[in-house]
């Protein structure tokens, strides 16, 4: 037993340094990964915020821009005229008619044929009463301002996902020991 006494004190030695070896190495691994831990922790912190500022940015973002128009539209219907007026003719009118004539004192009756023309800027009553057909395309041309607020047009309730999605990594966040 007086034998096995030196191996066990030096095996006993040797336990004890290579345990203080290894726990002293997995101290400075710890160490090191606490390290790197609060340094990964405080650039992704970082980046949260700035992620932060940009999403509370997007709910007052605004849109605004001109949109050019440019498109022919097509119409048609019918148009009702019912309206007196007068027109005045350009140029001589012939007119050629059936006529009767009573002669006076019981003379008896003449039929025959007018000629006649009316001269230049003869003013004529008319009444209209027709419809008229309109069909055509009508040209549309211009540049449309628009300005849109995307909070207010349905962007808010995302924005606002966001940010409490942002809020609880936070959170999460201030878990993680560290600076």
């Amino acid at each position: 037993m007086k034998l096995l006494r030196p191996l066990w004190e030096a095996f006993k030695n040797i336990a004890i340094v290579f345990s203080f070896t290894v726990n002293l190495i997995l101290v400075i691994v710890l160490l090191l990964l606490y390290l790197h831990l609060a340094s990964l922790k405080s650039a992704i912190n970082e980046t949260v915020i700035r992620l932060e500022g940009i999403v509370q940015d997007l709910g007052g973002t605004r849109i605004s821009t001109m949109i050019p128009i440019r498109q022919s539209i097509p119409v048609a219907f019918e148009l009702p005229v019912q309206q007196d007026t007068v027109v005045v003719t350009l140029a001589p009118v012939p007119i050629m008619t059936t006529a009767t004539f009573q002669l006076p004192g019981g003379g008896g009756t003449i039929r025959g044929t007018v000629f006649i023309n009316l001269p230049p800027g003869t003013r004529l009553p008319v009444r209209l009463n027709m419809t008229v057909p309109v069909r055509t395309q009508i040209p549309v041309n211009f540049d449309q301002p628009v300005d849109i607020a995307l909070g207010a047009s349905g962007l808010d309730p995302v924005v606002f996902k966001l940010l409490t999605l942002l809020k609880d990594l936070k959170a999460l966040l201030d878990l993680i020991p560290g600076s």
